[in-house]
């Protein structure tokens, strides 16, 4: 009963004059072009004019609409047109609401499976982003994608929670030339038990760590929803499963938010990861599997 209630009070918070305006707005492209031009700068007529690339009647009109509802004003002196402070407001908002529909036009199929409340950035900043997929042809496109950067990078820092294991076969092979980046990878309690009980894998890391001489691998004790891989601290790769296990979808970003939230969330793990290795020596007599 009283969540009922609590929605029809927000409900009645709407005005239906409220309702109106954002109508009055939306439903005009020239409107909101004229806004988004005005939100970079004072403009001369011409050159709103020159953007919409309408009819004189066209965008007196336009301007007219604008100027009724307080959203612009123009200059009397130099006749120039500006946003007014509620003007800035509004757009603001409708900006913020585009970007929201934009993130879900361009990850239509992944953004139910991003981890959005794990987040510590607004997912708007991955309108920036790019969207990286394997396709039936070459599954392995988008991993390869990622070993390239690590492979050409100078840093990587990754927090895992699938495991794609491209990446760790290129980073061996960048041992054997000496090229390899300066390397921190980190596995959540299912990937560490892979790690451990599969031989392959056990032998694998192990031999990686020998060449290198110096720690790789270590293990979280947190569930991870999300992948990160952070290359050369100014490109973040994030890193979920496809519906079905089938495959892994992967959005590029080097947003300021989202390379910061990366940073600050591979820094807490790390302070209190586990040595791989010592995870293997405490469970020695684990049994392995062997790949067949």
């Amino acid at each position: 009963m009283g969540a009922i209630s609590s929605e029809k009070r927000s409900t009645e918070t709407v005005s239906s004059d409220a309702v109106e305006a954002i109508s009055f707005l939306v439903r005009s492209e020239h409107r909101v072009r004229v806004l988004a031009q005005l939100q970079t700068g004072d403009c001369s007529r011409e050159q709103l004019n020159e953007v919409l690339d309408v009819s004189r009647v066209t965008l007196s009109r336009v301007l007219g609409d604008l100027e009724e509802r307080e959203w612009i004003r123009k200059s009397p002196s130099d006749h120039r047109y500006r946003l007014t402070s509620f003007g800035e407001r509004i757009f603001g908002d409708l900006s913020r609401l585009m970007q929201t529909v934009s993130v879900g036009q361009q990850y239509p199929d992944i953004i139910k499976r991003l981890p959005a409340e794990w987040f510590g950035f607004d997912l708007r900043c991955l309108t920036e982003g790019e969207h990286i997929a394997g396709n039936d042809a070459d599954p392995l496109a988008a991993a390869r994608v990622v070993a390239d950067e690590i492979q050409h990078g100078s840093t990587c820092r990754s927090l895992l929670g699938t495991f794609i294991a491209l990446p760790m076969y290129t980073f061996e092979a960048s041992l054997q030339t000496g090229t390899e980046p300066t390397t921190t990878v980190m596995f959540d309690p299912d990937l560490t038990e892979s790690m451990l009980t599969d031989q392959s894998l056990l032998n694998r890391w192990q031999s990686i760590e020998a060449k290198s001489e110096k720690l790789v691998y270590y293990s979280v004790e947190t569930p991870i929803p999300c992948s990160i891989d952070l290359i050369d601290e100014s490109t973040v790769f994030l890193t979920v499963e496809q519906e079905g296990g089938s495959g892994f979808d992967i959005i590029k970003s080097t947003h300021p938010d989202v390379i910061r939230w990366a940073k600050d969330t591979i820094d807490d793990h790390y302070v209190a990861a586990t040595p791989l290795k010592q995870c293997a020596d405490d469970n020695s007599g684990l049994s392995v599997t062997c790949e067949t």
